[in-house]
């Protein structure tokens, strides 16, 4: 055989090769990680800050771990809410204030420059805070107090906007007015710490995953590609079939027409 021929061979070999590892090593550093053993678990489109590098992220999913090691979601307008759950087959998350006070947070809480939605829809409502002097307000009023947002001496209190000429509380400063698709949730749950569920419809994985698979990027485009679960295992193989394999044989090819 000709020694182009078996070179060419060779340097054809090589390249594969060289590609398996590289596209292996991608696979591993992109590999589905935790925050803690029991925390959500964190792979594509979300991404691990300061512990995965750039080609495994999607724009707007990128998550860090607090101190005590929970998993943070970072919000537009700085709004940070930690992580109880993931579901990547119906492309869901569920979130929730640090301190069980979601009501805190509203007046920030914007989606628009997210990949994010709010998974149930209860309006928009308007809403109107008032700050009460504790001695100032009516005891029969109080389903409308937010106790999170209260302490001792005054209360912070929500009506709906539209009902503000009779229901707004009497010697009451007017704080703000806040509108949100999912407010009438929020304000008529301040009892108990309450789940934000949220949602995104890209990139669109929800088959894959269904179908048991998962996503990663295309390259450095946003163009997602679907991947078998045995992909990064069929990589392992096929490195090893070109190193137990071919090239020990092509050695030898080359050495004996040398």
């Amino acid at each position: 055989m000709d020694n182009s021929l078996l070179l060419c061979i060779f340097l054809f070999f090589l390249l594969l090769l060289v590609n398996a590892k590289e596209f292996g090593a991608e696979l591993d550093e992109c590999k589905e990680t935790r925050c803690k053993y029991d925390g959500p678990t964190i792979r594509f489109p979300f991404w691990l800050k300061d512990h995965q590098p750039e080609h495994c992220r999607y724009p707007g999913f990128e998550l860090s771990c607090t101190e005590d090691n929970d998993t943070m979601l970072e919000l537009p307008r700085s709004v940070k809410l930690l992580v109880k759950h993931i579901d990547y087959t119906t492309q869901e998350i569920d979130v929730y204030d640090p301190v069980g006070c979601l009501p805190r947070q509203i007046e920030n809480l914007t989606l628009t420059a997210s990949p994010f939605q709010f998974a149930f829809l209860y309006g928009p409502y308007n809403y109107t805070f008032f700050n009460c002097s504790s001695d100032k307000y009516d005891a029969y009023d109080e389903d409308r107090v937010i106790p999170c947002l209260s302490s001792h001496g005054y209360k912070i209190v929500a009506v709906m906007s539209y009902a503000d000429a009779l229901a707004a509380p009497l010697s009451c400063p007017r704080m703000n007015e806040s509108k949100l698709d999912s407010l009438y949730y929020l304000i008529k749950n301040y009892h108990q710490p309450v789940d934000l569920s949220l949602n995104w419809s890209k990139p669109m994985c929800r088959n894959c995953e269904a179908d048991g698979n998962y996503c990663i990027r295309k390259g450095n485009t946003l163009e997602i590609q679907c991947l078998p679960n045995h992909t990064e295992i069929d990589v392992m193989s096929a490195k090893g079939r070109v190193q137990d394999s071919g090239f020990p044989r092509l050695s030898k090819i080359l050495v004996s027409h040398s």
